[in-house]
């Protein structure tokens, strides 16, 4: 079995991981759910060979191979008509589904963010912790380490977003940006 050696507070683990995925997979509408298998189908190996089967048969039908008359003859407007509608229905599927994707990984992001921030709440509550007792029981002052005392404070999440999305701005402004394919 493959969860042999696992310890139990990672087992555990997996099988929160579980229980949210297949909520959030039981929330799905009826179109999501149909959306999701459609696409599943488009982008199969099954799919192609299907697809591919039937244009040339229908492109050998309309060219004279078989004993009936052709109603799609060359360049076969009828089946590129076909296609081009296929292709419509093909994209929007593979749309709903990307949206859908996309909705379950902002959600999994946000659960990242928040278990980011309870750990760093943590480890700074532990360090705080730590220098208490370090100075209660006389072990000399360790706290004096800019860094331990830095680490001991909480982060102001703001702030450090700021700072992010300064970098970035900075990072994107000393780019040369290219219009096509030249540089400005």
């Amino acid at each position: 079995m493959a969860t042999e050696g696992l310890p139990t507070t990672a087992m555990k683990n997996v099988e929160a991981i579980a229980l949210v995925e297949q909520e959030l997979h039981g929330r799905r509408s009826r179109v999501e759910r149909t959306g999701e298998i459609v696409a599943r189908f488009f982008g199969s190996l099954r799919f192609v060979a299907a697809h591919a089967l039937f244009i040339a048969v229908w492109i050998a039908g309309n060219s004279g191979l078989f004993p009936l008359r052709p109603f799609d003859p060359y360049p076969f407007p009828f089946l590129s008509l076909i296609v081009g509608v296929e292709f419509i229905f093909l994209t929007t599927f593979v749309l709903m589904n990307q949206r859908d994707q996309s909705r379950r990984q902002e959600h999994w992001a946000h659960l990242n963010l928040q278990l980011s921030m309870l750990t760093e709440h943590e480890v700074t509550m532990n360090l705080q912790m730590l220098q208490r007792l370090c100075r209660r029981f006389g072990l000399g002052d360790t706290a004096v380490d800019e860094e331990v005392e830095e680490l001991a404070k909480a982060t102001p999440v703001e702030t450090l977003v700021k700072a992010i999305e300064q970098s970035r701005d900075e990072s994107d402004a000393a780019q040369p940006s290219s219009v096509g394919g030249e540089s400005r």
